[in-house]
This record gives structure tokens, C-alpha cells and sequence, in this order.
């Protein structure tokens, strides 16, 4: 549980302080300068150890004593010499609760033992699930831990700079716990580096049932109160809309009003889709705060956030972090890249014609325009005519061939141009097959595997249907449909809307196949959020 707000522990925030500056030692932060903050100004290396080690298991977890050790060991544990004694203590601390819970089994660990196995991890970059000691510990304890499960991008959401936090992952915990974790009534209870409240503001405190379609069981509405921290505290109010439906259960939160003034822009989705032998989930915040300096440093929100994560897989023994398949829509600067590279190739190629009529135009006005020099002009236009229309159909053929290959992924620059500054300049427009040579969350919309589909299959969508209060609707004819062929070779389909005015939202329907046939359930995100 998160310590209550009003608990008086006026250290809680100095102990966050403390695990975040441990956090930051590690090489993928290594640009950022936490002493750039007052309140980091004084901190060392040592005194954090301590403060953390200090703390109550339910303010820091076995979890995040494991991920903050592993972290500033990939730092090559910074004064470990002369701070023996501090790493010591955390290491011991993480191991009370096994030595508190001996029905865990798994081999009898010093901290010095604790300490060797995580340090030999970090410096091999594997994660600590592989080593001995990781079976003192309960999957959810150490999942994840030297795991990259956070992904990082700028954004823009409405012309707005923001930061896209997004996780993806398989994991056989129970469908149950998954779907109670992605109920925002329950994040309260896990990740408590991340939230410190999650309260519900209707009265009487229970959240309004949706009875619009999608039919889901639950499907409600609320406003919740948030205090989490993103690097440093912020407290908003969260429009949450919850829905499960046959093998998953989504949620969307929006931002409704900033209580502290610090953002502008909080939203995003989580998923748990049941695939059999695994669940996948699916995780996404878009944050933008209103100063700029905490945008930069936004990613260090990623321990915190993996922290959160990890009680999603409480109760099962194999997570994994698996490719991104969904990701911001193209940055469009790359379409009007394509369409300034046309207006330039037409403007050069009629420079020449241009050049000759106006000649012509003078020497016709002089009088020394004869006939000769009329066939002579008339051969030039011609022969110029004859390599300009060679040269472009050239061109069109090898756009053809390359569109065939790789669908409007390929880009549609003109002659002279190289394809690559057009790539990627619009999701797919149609329905259709094609293959996917980048990663496929590079191309937006969202992945929806079909067991037996093959690339010459014409899958086709249903109506999606918006699971927020006033049920937005995208009508099939605005979805298309891919069949795609993956890097690791296995066929899926991508999903995507083909209206980019659509609002926000996270949006359900069916696959189906030509004649109907239902092939698989469709959750598409659409975030309105584009590559920066």
C-alpha cells in the first residue's frame, strides 16, 4: 500500500529523493544533472544508501531495493570501498522478507552474496532473473530488473512537446490479476515510488456505469484524484473510463484539470489482452509539464514506472518485454518534406521551358524569328520533352516496385530524390498485404495477430466503438486493414484509422473475414500524438 498522504512522515519525500538520485547514477541518465535542483544539490551517494535502506517495505519495496542495486551497479558502484557498510544494508534489506517468509525456499543468501550477483549482471547486461540469487526472490520481485520494459520518445500532442512513456510486455500471470491491476481503483495499491493517491471524487464513491456500447462487464466512468510522481509530485484530476470485454480489459485516462499547475497534457491507455498460454499488456502515459526543464528529464520517471509495472505480473513466473507494436503516428513535417521535394523537382523541370518561351518571346519582338529558327526551337522542346517523360517514367517504376515491396512505407519522393527522405511519411491507407520492413510500431494503429492467417487473407474491420462516455465511433470504411509479414517472420495485421480527426480514445471491434467470419477482437489507441 502507498503510505496516506496526510501520514506526517515529513521523510517520505527525502527517501523518493534519495531512490531517484541512486537511479540517476546509472549510465543511461548520465546526461542529466540532477544537481541542477536545489533539492539534489546536497545529496551523496552514501547518505542515499542509507535513507533507502531506512525505509519500510511497504514505502520501498523488495523490488525497487533490487532495481536501484542493479542500477548503480551498472554505475560500477560508485565509492563501494568506502560505503561498504551502506550497500550492505540495503542488500540486507531486501533480504528480511525472504528470511521473514522461509516457505519461499531458494538458497540462503548473504547480503555480500546478494550484492556479487547483482553486480556480475550489470556488468554483463543480463538481467538479474538469470543469476542464483534470483531465486531467493518472487517473480514480481525481480522481473524486469536489468529488463528494459520503458520506452522513451518525444512527442507532440496538439503542437504541444510532450513525452510518450510506453511499456509492452507477455507475461502468464493470471488474466484476473492482470485486469484488477488495469482497474484504476487498484493502483493505489502497487508501485508506491510511483503513486502516493488514487481516490475517486464522485459521491457516493463509486464510479458510473456505461450502459452505451461497447457491452462490456464491468464498463463505468469516474474522476479520480492522482498524486503520483513524474520525477517530482504533481497532483491532477483523471477522467478514467474502465471496460472489460471477452479476454481483455482497457482503460483510458485523460487529463481534466491540473491541481498543482505543473501539466498540460496527461494521457494514455493500459490493456491486458489474453492470449492463452500468456497475457499482453499494454501500457502508455503522453505527459507534457508546463516547464520545459522537467521534459527533459522526464525519463527518469522510468524506474518508478517499471516499479508500478511489475505488480501487474504478481502471482506468475515468466514476464517478458516484448518489440513495441504500437507507437506515435509519423511526424508529418515528413509528408510536407515529400510534397516540397515535388514542388522543387516541377520547379526545376520547367525552368528550362520556361527559359526557351521567354527567349523565343524576345527575338519574335525583335523580328529576327525565322522559320529556320522555329524547327530549330521546335526540336529542342521535343528531345528535352522525350528524356523528361524517359526519366519520369523510370522514375513511376521504380516507385511502383518499391510501393509493391514495402506499401506507402516507401515513400513517394520524385526523380533525384532518395526514397528514404519520404519514408514513412503516412500510415497505410487501404486495405491490403505488404511488408513490414521496419519495426511495426513504426508505422502507428496497433497489431492484432490471427492464428493461420496468411499474407493472401482479406481480413476487414467491424465499427470501432470509443469505450469512453459518448461512445465516438470510427465507421469501417475509415479502418484499414494490413496483412503484415514481421521481421521474426510470423504474420500478423495492423490496424489503423484512416481519420486523424477521431478523438482520442481506446477503441474496440472486431476482425472479420470476407464472409464475416469473426477472426479476433480489436483494440486500437489512437493517441493523436505524432513523432517530434
Amino acid at each position: 500500500m502507498t503510505l496516506p498522504p496526510d501520514s506526517g512522515d515529513p521523510d517520505v519525500e527525502a527517501r523518493y529523493r534519495a531512490l531517484l538520485f541512486l537511479h540517476a547514477q546509472s549510465p543511461d541518465f548520465a546526461d542529466i544533472d540532477l544537481r541542477a535542483l536545489p533539492e539534489f544539490r546536497e545529496l551523496t551517494v552514501g547518505g542515499c544508501l542509507r535513507r533507502v535502506a531506512q525505509a519500510s517495505v511497504e514505502e520501498i519495496p523488495v523490488s525497487e531495493r533490487l532495481a536501484v542495486l542493479y542500477d548503480v551497479a551498472r554505475a560500477g558502484s560508485p565509492e563501494r570501498d568506502s560505503l561498504r557498510d551502506e550497500y550492505r544494508r540495503v542488500a540486507d534489506s531486501a533480504l528480511a522478507l525472504r528470511r521473514d517468509a522461509p516457505e519461499r525456499g531458494g538458497p540462503d543468501l548473504a547480503p555480500e552474496d546478494l550484492l556479487d550477483d547483482l553486480g556480475q549482471a550489470a556488468a554483463a547486461a543480463v538481467p538479474f532473473d538469470t543469476t542464483g540469487s534470483a531465486r531467493a526472490f518472487a517473480h514480481h520481485e525481480i522481473a524486469f530488473v536489468g529488463d528494459d520494459v520503458c520506452t522513451i520518445r518525444q512527442v507532440r500532442v496538439g503542437g504541444i512537446r510532450a513525452t510518450w512513456v510506453y511499456s509492452e510486455f507477455e507475461t502468464d500471470a493470471s488474466f484476473e490479476h492482470v485486469a484488477d491491476w488495469v482497474d484504476p481503483r487498484n493502483w493505489g495499491k502497487w508501485g508506491p515510488a510511483f503513486f502516493r493517491r488514487m481516490d475517486l471524487q464522485y459521491a457516493p464513491p463509486a464510479p458510473i456505469a456505461i450502459s452505451a456500447p461497447p457491452p462490456g462487464e464491468p464498463h463505468w466512468h469516474g474522476v479520480f484524484h492522482e498524486e503520483v510522481r513524474l520525477v517530482r509530485l504533481v497532483n491532477t484530476l483523471l477522467r478514467c473510463s474502465y471496460w472489460r470485454g471477452q479476454g481483455a480489459a482497457g482503460m483510458t485516462y485523460d487529463l481534466d484539470f491540473s491541481l498543482d499547475r505543473q501539466i498540460d497534457v496527461d494521457r494514455g491507455f493500459l490493456l491486458v489482452t489474453d492470449l492463452g498460454a500468456a497475457r499482453r499488456v499494454q501500457v502508455l502515459k503522453i505527459v507534457s509539464f508546463t516547464e520545459d526543464w522537467w521534459d527533459a528529464v522526464a525519463r527518469l520517471v522510468c524506474p518508478f514506472w517499471t516499479d508500478w509495472i511489475r505488480a501487474a505480473v504478481e502471482g506468475g513466473t515468466k514476464s517478458v518485454p516484448t518489440t513495441p507494436t504500437y507507437g506515435p503516428l509519423p511526424d508529418p513535417s515528413a509528408c510536407v518534406s515529400t510534397m516540397d521535394a515535388w514542388a522543387t523537382f516541377l520547379a526545376d523541370a520547367a525552368r528550362p521551358y520556361f527559359d526557351l518561351g521567354s527567349d523565343v518571346t524576345s527575338r519574335v519582338r525583335s523580328g529576327a524569328y525565322s522559320t529556320n529558327d522555329l524547327l530549330a526551337d521546335s526540336t529542342v522542346v521535343w528531345s528535352r520533352l522525350a528524356k523528361d517523360w524517359a526519366r519520369a517514367w523510370n522514375a513511376w517504376s521504380d516507385t511502383v516496385d518499391e510501393v509493391a515491396k514495402e506499401g506507402l512505407d516507401a515513400g513517394l519522393t520524385p526523380p533525384g530524390v532518395p526514397r528514404e527522405v519520404g519514408r514513412r511519411t503516412a500510415p497505410a491507407r487501404s486495405t491490403g498485404t505488404a511488408t513490414a520492413a521496419a519495426a511495426p510500431a513504426e508505422l502507428g494503429g496497433t497489431v492484432v495477430r490471427v492464428p493461420g492467417l496468411t499474407t493472401s487473407d482479406r481480413p476487414v474491420s467491424s465499427d470501432l466503438v470509443s469505450i469512453d462516455v459518448g461512445t465516438a465511433t470510427i465507421p469501417a470504411r475509415d479502418v484499414s486493414v494490413t496483412v503484415l509479414e514481421f521481421p521474426d517472420g510470423t504474420i500478423g495485421t495492423r490496424v489503423q484509422s484512416k481519420d486523424t480527426s477521431v478523438p482520442h480514445g481506446l477503441y474496440v471491434g472486431r476482425l472479420e473475414g470476407p464472409d464475416g467470419r469473426l477472426l479476433a477482437p480489436v483494440h486500437l489507441y489512437v493517441s493523436r500524438a505524432t513523432r517530434a
